[in-house]
């Protein structure tokens, strides 16, 4: 009959060694496919950060610069409008403080 090295489990007459080349070249492929997943996935993540980057930093650099240019843009109007010392004016220094809130 069959040599026992020559006999599968599942009753084929393959060889070990050919099944062992067969694991070891899937094993291979899933391993060249799993790099390309990891890349993916890395650039994924460089790509949302870079977007975090154009969305946020905007938004940061604004509550940074943006009140001294405040003060000089309303102080004008402030003057046009009765002062600080009348109770109906508008107050820079309030507004400012609760944007920084």
């Amino acid at each position: 009959m069959y040599n026992q090295s020559e006999v599968n489990p599942i009753g084929g007459t393959e060889s070990i060694e050919e099944l062992v080349k067969q694991n070891l070249e899937l094993t291979q492929d899933l391993q060249k496919q799993m790099e390309k997943i990891r890349r993916y996935f890395f650039w994924q993540r460089m790509v949302s950060i870079f977007y975090l980057i154009i969305v946020i930093g905007p938004i940061i650099l604004g509550l940074i610069y943006l009140p001294p240019l405040l003060k000089d843009v309303i102080a004008p109007y402030q003057e046009a409008l009765g002062g600080t010392s009348s109770a109906n004016s508008l107050n820079v220094n309030s507004i400012l403080n609760e944007l920084k809130k």
